[in-house]
């Protein structure tokens, strides 16, 4: 199962570390000729052996997800031993919604504290904050026991070699069974965790959970007289668009331009496209015009909110869950994150829409990331490596475990209320159980929403339609140190000037001696590395 992963969508890292250590933190690893394609394909990837043991109501594939339509009765607990060893473990995380109350005044935090033999100590930023906090630790030395690195950052072989252990031995085939919910986890996102011809970490796996489309709040749209919207081409697509904004009472279509949305109508690239061992950057393609004058287009027609330009993505999600707007470009895990977040009611519903042509017929979504983040462990951690790894094993325990349960929904009576077998999260669990656990490891995602079938079902219908039809980034398994190091700001650069286009403030034309510079300054040498990356990795 090919999946993406974005390589090279943030930065930050090396500057900070300049500015705090005085040296590039990750230079002396830069070159290091271990990490190869060809040391690296050498490796052997853990055996991946599915727990088989519950069975779904929406059976999924190698590419679609299995979805439930509800929670199985009498979840057995799958793990025996406690797997801490008595001592404090650190770890550094993001956390996607509002920071949740310390250990001291967290009942959730406390139990997990308890199951685990071990006081798990959470250092935590939100999402936008992040990558600076990320940064900032590791220029100053200061490494947490498990560490969440973003699957960005730059020059991970680097990091990972200086700074991290080398979990080979313990993970490396048959050697991962002694870790059965890690074994749980397919092959393929193995891949985005091998660095100096090593594994250097343990995958939280997204994939097809990640893929990204047009969301949109089913109950806003009913309530317009709008049932199923299927938009066959662009035009309808913006039509749909105008139809769902009114300015005047604050209220408008999209949180954000849906460029992306509207590059997967025109077929354009997932990041980087390989034919025939020649690879194609999305910025390349002959249709990005096409792209950036429908996008302003959208935005001179009014139909995204207005600070779309200037707000981050929290601000984002709340204007689609407080209903300022009615579209959002996003994945299945944020679809199930809109409904834990939920201000407006019982009416609330989410929806997806599939892409079309632009002119017609269909469109090519691409797939997710498939890595939401690496996570390794200190070197200089006094755990063993076999504790962590029991750790990053309880965190991936299955759907359908009491295992699960707990972990994703708390204490039965303060976190969750059963609704049958199903666990109704109360909004003192929505706000406790949200301290990142699923950044030190998880499962596959299940498609399911407690108390909701018909959320797993709409979810499960959209990955039917466009499995087959999935466009991946040919990059993800391959490492270019040219696209590491420069890319984040080239990225930045290339983003930046999409929004000056699709405000009006540039020409369209800007952007074809904008990619000439981006291929000079870097694009290039990314390609060729990218290449021979293929090339040594064929060989293997």
């Amino acid at each position: 199962m090919p999946v993406s992963r974005r390589t090279f969508l943030g930065g930050g890292l090396a500057a900070a570390a300049v500015a705090v250590t005085g040296t590039p933190l990750l230079e002396g690893c830069a070159s290091d000729k271990k990490n190869t394609a060809a040391a690296n394909a050498a490796v052997k990837l853990p055996t991946y052996t599915r727990y088989g043991e519950i069975k779904p109501d929406l059976p999924g594939t190698d590419v679609v997800l299995d979805g439930f339509l509800k929670y199985p009765a009498n979840p057995a607990k799958v793990i025996t031993d406690v797997p801490g060893d008595g001592k404090p473990i650190t770890f550094l995380t993001n956390i996607p919604g509002a920071i949740p109350p310390a250990a001291d005044r967290n009942p959730f935090w406390q139990a997990v504290n308890q199951r685990l033999g071990s006081e798990l100590q959470i250092s935590m930023a939100s999402n936008d904050e992040y990558k600076d906090k990320f940064a900032t630790r590791i220029a100053g030395g200061d490494l947490p026991d498990i560490l969440n690195i973003p699957v960005d950052t730059v020059q991970i072989p680097g990091l990972v070699k200086a700074k991290c252990m080398d979990l080979t031995e313990h993970l490396s085939g048959d050697a991962v069974s002694k870790y059965p919910f890690l074994a749980n986890i397919p092959t393929e996102y193995w891949k985005g965790c091998v660095f100096n011809g090593a594994i250097y970490g343990v995958p939280v796996p997204r994939g097809m959970s990640r893929t990204s489309l047009a969301l949109y709040r089913e109950d806003l749209l009913a309530a317009k007289g709008i049932k199923d919207p299927a938009p066959k081409n662009f035009q309808e697509f913006f039509d749909l668009a105008k139809e769902m904004t009114a300015a005047k009472q604050n209220k408008w279509a999209w949180t954000r331009v849906p460029l992306s949305t509207i590059r997967q109508m025109l077929g354009i690239p997932n990041v980087w496209k390989e034919d025939g061992g020649k690879f194609t950057s999305m910025y390349e393609h002959e249709a990005q015009l096409e792209a950036l004058e429908a996008a302003r287009k959208m935005v001179a027609a009014g139909v995204i909110n207005p600070d779309a330009f200037n707000d981050k993505a929290s601000a984002r999600k709340q204007w689609f869950n407080g209903g300022t707007a009615a579209f959002d470009y996003d994945s299945f895990v944020a679809w199930n994150q809109y409904y834990s977040d939920n201000t407006a009611g019982d009416a609330f519903a989410v929806n997806m829409l599939d892409v079309p042509g632009f002119d017609g017929g269909e469109g090519s979504p691409w797939m997710g990331s498939a890595l939401n983040n690496v996570t390794s462990f200190s070197k200089d951690s006094k755990h063993t490596a076999e504790t962590l790894l029991k750790i990053a094993n309880w965190m991936a325990a299955p759907f359908g475990t009491e295992e699960y349960l707990f972990r994703k929904y708390g204490v039965a009576g303060r976190h969750y209320t059963l609704q049958g077998t199903d666990p109704v999260p109360t909004k003192v669990g929505v706000v406790e159980t949200g301290i990142g656990l699923q950044y030190i490891s998880d499962s596959t995602l299940a498609l399911y929403w407690a108390g909701k079938p018909d959320v797993p079902q709409k979810q499960h219908a959209i990955q039917e339609k466009v499995a087959k039809r999935l466009v991946h980034d040919a990059s993800y398994g391959l490492y270019s140190d040219a696209q590491s190091k420069k890319q984040p700001q080239l990225a930045k650069t290339m983003t930046d000037l999409e929004g000056q286009i699709a405000q009006g403030k540039k020409p369209v034309s800007d952007w074809t001696a904008a990619v000439q510079t981006w291929k000079s300054a870097g694009g290039d040498k990314m390609r060729t590395e990218l290449e021979q990356a293929l090339t040594d990795t064929a060989g293997k």
